[in-house]
C-alpha cells in the first residue's frame, strides 16, 4: 500500500523541466498517430505547443478537447493536469515545443484567452504563424547547443514569439498583421521614397482602406507616422554618430538636407546641428 501511495504521489507531482537557471528547454517533435503524453500533475513550468503540420489534441479533464493546428499557439499553465497527443483523425503532428520558466514580465504575455481550464490559445494569421515558427525554431536550435550564451539566445527567441502573439491577443490591443508588415517594411527601408500608395501596396489594401485602418490603429496619419519614424532615427544618428547632417538626411529619406533641416526643426524644435551640440 505504501508503494502504491508513493507511486500515486509521484504521478500527481508536477514535473519540472525549465528552471530559473535554464529558463527555456525546447525541441521539435514529429509525432505519429500513436503519440500521447499524460501528466497527471502537469508541469511546474509553462508548456508551449506550436503546430507546424497536422493536428494535436489536448485533453483536460472535465473540458472539451482543445485542438492545436497551425492557426493557433497553445500554452499550458503550470500545475495543469493534461493528456495530449496526435489527433486520431489526422494521424500526424509536427510540433515545436518549449518548456518555459518565464521572466516576471512575461506573465502578461501569457495571459491568453482560455480554451480550457489552464490552457490558453492565441489564433495566428499565416504571416504571424511564420514569424512565431521562426522564433521557436531558433529557440530549438539553441537549446542545449553549447553555444556561448545559448540560454540567453533561447530566452530571447521565445520572448520574440510571445511578443508576436501579443499583437493578436484579444485581451490586449490587437494589431492587423497587414499593418505589422508595413511597419517592418519601414524599419528596413526607411530611406525609400514612401507614399500612402506605395505603403498601401505593401499592405495589400486600397489607399483609402489602408489610411483608415492605419489611423484607427495608431491615431495618426500614414505619412505623419513615416516622418515621426524618420525623425526618431535621425535623432539617434545625430547623437550617436559623427555623420554629417546631409548624410543623416539621406539615411532617413531626405535628398535635400535643407528640407530635412526644416522638417527636423519643426518636429524637434531646433536644428539638427543644435540638437547634436546639445547632446
Amino acid at each position: 500500500m505504501e508503494d502504491s501511495a508513493a507511486a500515486r504521489r509521484a504521478r500527481t507531482r508536477p514535473e519540472l523541466v525549465a528552471t530559473p537557471d535554464n529558463r527555456v528547454v525546447a525541441g521539435r517533435l514529429a509525432a505519429g498517430p500513436d503519440y500521447r503524453t499524460v501528466r497527471q500533475g502537469g508541469t511546474g513550468d509553462w508548456l508551449l505547443l506550436f503546430t507546424c503540420q497536422g493536428l494535436g489534441r489536448i485533453r483536460i479533464e472535465g473540458a472539451v478537447d482543445v485542438h492545436a493546428d497551425r492557426s493557433s499557439f497553445v500554452a499550458i499553465a503550470p500545475g495543469t493536469p493534461h493528456d495530449y497527443g496526435t489527433d486520431a483523425g489526422v494521424g500526424e503532428w509536427l510540433l515545436l515545443w518549449a518548456h518555459v520558466c518565464p521572466r516576471p514580465e512575461w506573465l502578461v504575455l501569457l495571459d491568453w484567452p482560455q480554451a480550457a481550464p489552464g490552457v490558453g490559445s492565441v489564433a495566428l494569421p499565416g504571416s504571424l504563424a511564420d514569424r512565431v515558427a521562426a522564433a521557436l525554431t531558433r529557440a530549438v536550435s539553441l537549446s542545449g547547443s553549447g553555444v556561448a550564451n545559448s540560454a540567453l539566445f533561447g530566452v530571447n527567441a521565445v520572448e520574440e514569439a510571445l511578443l508576436w502573439c501579443a499583437t493578436q491577443n484579444p485581451r490586449g490591443e490587437r494589431m492587423d498583421p497587414r499593418l505589422l508588415g508595413v511597419l517592418e517594411h519601414l524599419t528596413t527601408r526607411l530611406a525609400d521614397p514612401h507614399t500612402v500608395r506605395s505603403l498601401a501596396r505593401v499592405a495589400g489594401l486600397s489607399e483609402s482602406r489602408f489610411s483608415r485602418l492605419f489611423t484607427a490603429q495608431f491615431g495618426t496619419s500614414v505619412m505623419a507616422h513615416v516622418e515621426e519614424r524618420r525623425m526618431d532615427v535621425a535623432c539617434r544618428l545625430l547623437r550617436l554618430s559623427s555623420l554629417p547632417v546631409r548624410d543623416v538626411a539621406r539615411q532617413v529619406g531626405y535628398k535635400d538636407p535643407l528640407y530635412f533641416s526644416t522638417r527636423f526643426r519643426r518636429a524637434v524644435g531646433c536644428s539638427p546641428s543644435a540638437y547634436r551640440d546639445a547632446g
